[in-house]
């Protein structure tokens, strides 16, 4: 029972400070508007959040028990790096400049705090928690992307890889619940 308190309290640890980190007021853009996001910020945040799950994703191949749940860690690592490069290649083209900003920093911090917490599970435990946090992970930024990140795009380049983006996390979120339901069989 202290496990399954301690995986719910993780989880929802998680999803509370991935709410709060896109809701956190912006800094203002070169045009002065409060509130908007810049291409620059909004490249810098898809970038963080692709290295977080790239990081997650390899601690997630070295210590998931399950073979789904290894393989979807395997596929987060992939997909993830691709789309960051993918980023960096808009990022040139466009010549923008990808900007630090509080969104991306609380982003880094949040991803710190859950690769330690999952290093202090193992096993079942691990697994359940590691998709628990997937699925908590992937609805926000889904959430993000559609409420924030796509209607600030200023880019035509930008708004395009962040619709392509949009479509990976829903099948990745999709995936990930249809193996949150085998671990709870």
């Amino acid at each position: 029972m202290m496990r399954a308190t301690k995986l719910m309290m993780m989880t929802l640890g998680l999803g509370m400070a991935g709410s709060l980190a896109l809701a956190q007021p912006q800094t203002q853009t070169a045009t002065g508007t409060a509130g908007t996001l810049t291409d620059g910020q909004i490249m810098h945040i898809l970038k963080t959040a692709d290295e977080g799950e790239v990081d997650l994703g390899k601690l997630a191949k070295s210590r998931a028990q399950n073979k789904d749940v290894k393989e979807f860690a395997k596929q987060m690592v992939d997909e993830h790096k691709k789309n960051e490069k993918e980023g960096k290649d808009i990022a040139k083209k466009t010549k923008v400049e990808m900007t630090k900003n509080d969104t991306s920093t609380s982003l880094e911090k949040m991803v710190d705090t859950e690769e330690s917490n999952l290093k202090k599970l193992k096993g079942a435990d691990f697994d359940k928690a590691y998709i628990g946090n997937q699925i908590t992970m992937h609805k926000q930024l889904l959430d993000d992307l559609n409420q924030k990140l796509i209607p600030a795009a200023q880019s035509p380049e930008l708004k395009t890889h962040l619709e392509n983006t949009k479509s990976h996390v829903e099948k990745h979120l999709s995936r990930a619940q249809q193996i949150q339901d085998s671990l709870s069989k």
